[in-house]
């Protein structure tokens, strides 16, 4: 279990939306240019033009539209100057508040100092201080040394998922698998597709994802909440002769990328994706970057064969903390 440590604030405070977001967002897009997807990007630009309305930010919250919110977080001072960064974003989960760390930035020349160990710091005690169940963070897993870092303050690792996407720009006609056919998804397919949702997003993920399993269950009802709401989703199912081997559901998205929620036969895992993804490719407008979340390690043949592309694989940890109840 996390414990509350100490910090030695001589150079750190909390952020002052005020004036601090030009510098928070050069820092953030120095640190992460490389590696930032279409969303982080508009996170970006959202910061910038926060800086010039003085307003709250748009951010996508799970189950529901874009809400604006203002910055929390802490910068790192060096000489008067934002050399590290950390943005905290308050959650529910299962009925208790969480706190997500994220944008965890130190400028390339401050780097092993112990930066962000102290700014992590300050972001747990945060939470533990506000009445939060947990802290969560999510680390590529190709950042071995950060990983080590959350490991070192008490974090431990719950999943492991890889977004995948592809530039609709680029769509190219790829031939659907042999034999497999691709259906409107009915009510009948719902019982297996419910049942395949419910195991790749569980409910310790989808807490953190823009998903919903009762948006994409069918009914005439919730079509007609969709339609009134300006909500389009559309449903296919892929079929080998008599036997469903999984479901697609393709969301807008509430911000710049639209989701594919993927629901597969765990025994036909790679068939399943290969042919819901590659008719995806076929009737999705040509406009909009489009992500899939997925577990690692899973249904990667035939997600590829699609033509997606792996973005990153991200960590996902929690830091429960002691006597809170945190649920893992």
């Amino acid at each position: 279990m996390a414990v509350p440590v100490a910090i030695n604030a001589t150079h750190l405070r909390p952020v002052d939306t005020r004036k601090d977001l030009p510098e928070i967002a050069d820092l953030i897009e120095l640190c992460f240019a490389s590696t930032m997807d279409a969303d982080g990007r508009e996170y970006i630009r959202q910061i910038r033009r926060m800086a010039f309305e003085s307003r709250g930010i748009n951010l996508p919250i799970p189950g529901s539209r874009p809400i604006s919110v203002p910055i929390q977080g802490y910068v790192w001072l060096e000489n008067n100057r934002i050399v590290g960064n950390l943005t905290l974003i308050p959650y529910f989960k299962n009925g208790r508040v969480v706190y997500m760390i994220a944008n965890v930035a130190v400028h390339p020349e401050f780097r092993r100092r112990g930066i962000a160990r102290q700014l992590t710091q300050q972001g747990m005690n945060h939470a533990r201080d506000h009445g939060a169940a947990a802290a969560w963070l999510q680390v590529r897993d190709d950042n071995r040394g950060a990983e080590n870092l959350y490991l070192s303050l008490g974090f431990l690792e719950r999943a492991r998922r890889t977004n995948w996407s592809f530039d609709p720009a680029g769509q190219s006609t790829l031939p659907l698998p042999h034999l497999v056919s691709i259906r409107r998804r009915t009510t009948n397919d719902w019982h297996m597709q419910r049942r395949w949702l419910q195991e790749i997003y569980p409910p310790e993920i989808a807490w953190n994802l823009p998903f919903q399993i009762g948006r994409v269950q069918p009914g005439l009802w919730r079509n007609l909440i969709r339609w009134m709401n300006g909500e389009r989703m559309e449903h296919w199912s892929a079929w080998l002769g008599d036997r469903l081997l999984g479901a697609a559901a393709w969301e807008p998205g509430n911000v710049i990328t639209d989701m594919i929620w993927l629901a597969t036969n765990p025994l036909d895992e790679d068939l399943a994706a290969q042919a819901l993804l590659t008719h995806a490719r076929r009737i999705i407008p040509r406009n909009r970057p489009v992500t899939v979340n997925f577990p690692a390690g899973i249904a990667e043949e035939g997600i590829r064969a699609a033509g997606f592309h792996a973005n990153n694989t991200l960590i996902w940890m929690e830091a429960p903390f002691s006597g809170a109840g945190a649920n893992p």
